[in-house]
């Protein structure tokens, strides 16, 4: 059990800097969003892209031990939850460790919601301005230039040029 508290500690210890590497580039993303700065956002999404196989390595490793450190102890994987646990190892030479790694990673996480929160708020507003200017373009074309479209009595305009006239 020791081996897989410790095994435990480990994968949290990597989320953890997993999550405050995000947290970094999220802060990136938000200033490049402020500067319109395409290019360099492209650069930080590709970052991110580079993380997240890693990420998701790392979730599945967190939650083969808990269902591992489940079977041992007899429990329910859906049950044991990071504090359960560290309730349980109370009293064993893991338990301190252990806690400071949940905590570690519950302060990365939190960290790192929220700059995903706000870089989402940016994103969603930058989309709204970009609407909004193209709705203003759009209402700008409906209006026919001065000299074409239909007269008030419903006739065609000719042209200076038109033989017809």
């Amino acid at each position: 059990m020791a081996g897989l508290v410790s095994n435990l500690i480990q994968t949290l210890k990597g989320q953890t800097d997993l999550f405050t590497q995000t947290t970094a580039l999220l802060t990136l993303k938000r200033e490049h969003i402020v500067k319109n700065d395409i290019e360099a956002l492209r650069d930080v999404v590709k970052q991110e892209n580079e993380l997240l196989p890693r990420a998701l390595k790392n979730d599945k490793d967190r939650e083969k031990i808990i269902a591992d450190i489940a079977t041992v102890l007899n429990k329910s994987k859906d049950d044991l939850t990071l504090s359960y646990l560290a309730q349980l190892i109370e009293g064993q030479p893991e338990h301190k460790d252990f806690v400071a790694a949940v905590d570690e990673f519950v302060v990365a996480l939190d960290e790192m919601k929220a700059a995903n929160d706000q870089a989402k708020v940016l994103v969603q507003d930058a989309l709204e301005f970009v609407e909004f200017n193209m709705n203003i373009i759009h209402s700008s074309l409906d209006v026919p230039p001065a000299g074409y479209g239909a007269l008030e009595d419903g006739h065609e305009p000719g042209s200076f040029l038109d033989a017809r006239s």
